[in-house]
Order: structure tokens, then sequence, then C-alpha cells
């Protein structure tokens, strides 16, 4: 019901992120609730954005290559929002990964 990482919790049910020590809540339009979900459920590893927008947008999409990033930014605007510290990383050439709080 709950995906927790770092200082993060992602509400699978009313799609709302909030900062666990502040209880400060958000919440999350479809795609980025999406894409949180699967970079959480996946947070050991590096996510290509081909990998993302697969899985989000679908094999057969014509979503726009820069989804990816634009959705990204959203993510990163709403955990800034909520003040909470854990990020989403981006690997130079590589993709995205969570980060927690150090």
């Amino acid at each position: 019901r709950v995906l927790r990482f770092g200082d993060i919790e992602l509400d699978l049910k009313s799609c709302e992120l909030s900062n666990q020590k502040t209880g400060a809540a958000i919440k999350l339009g479809a795609k980025e609730f999406q894409l949180l979900e699967y970079l959480m459920r996946n947070s050991t590893q590096i996510l290509t954005r081909e990998q993302i927008a697969e899985k989000i947008w679908g094999f057969d999409s014509d979503a726009e290559y820069n989804n990816v990033e634009v959705y990204i930014s959203f993510l990163r605007k709403k955990i800034s929002f909520i003040d909470a510290k854990s990020r989403i990383k981006a690997v130079r050439g590589v993709g995205y990964i969570l980060e927690e709080p150090s």
C-alpha cells in the first residue's frame, strides 16, 4: 500500500507523495506516479531513459524522447516542494536512480 525510500513515501492508493519526517504531502499526476513508483521499486539500479519510456509510455508509444526528462523535472520539483532530502540523480549518459539523503 505504501512504498518508502529515504525520507519519502508513496501511497499506492491515493497517489500521494509525502515526506515521512514532516508529513508534508502532494498529489501526483498519473505519469508522475507511475514514474516514481518504477524508480522506487528499482531503487538499487540505474534505469535508462529507454527503460523508463518503455515502461511508462509503452513500447509503441509516439511519446517524445524528452518526456522522461520533463517528468523527472516535475517529480524533482514535487520532491523539493515537500522538503524531502531524497533525490532523483541523473547518471550522465546512463539514466536515473534514486539517491538517499546523506
